[in-house]
C-alpha cells in the first residue's frame, strides 16, 4: 500500500510520481510505459535533502 511521500520512478522514460493522497486500497501497480514504476530508494531521498541542503548554504 502506497504511503503519503512515497515516490516511484519509470526506468523507461524517467517519470517521477510523488504520492500526496493516499487512497487506502489493496497493493498497486503504477504503470508507466507499459512497465511498473519502481520505488524510489530511501538513499535516493536522502541524496536529495542534502543536495537542497548544501545548495542553501
Amino acid at each position: 500500500m502506497a504511503k503519503k511521500g512515497d515516490k516511484y520512478k519509470c526506468e523507461e522514460c524517467g517519470l517521477i510520481v510523488l504520492v500526496e493522497d493516499p487512497c487506502g486500497c489493496e497493493p498497486l501497480q503504477i504503470l508507466c510505459c507499459g512497465a511498473p514504476m519502481k520505488p524510489v530508494k530511501e538513499a535516493a531521498k536522502k541524496q536529495a535533502k542534502e543536495k537542497a541542503k548544501a545548495k542553501k548554504q
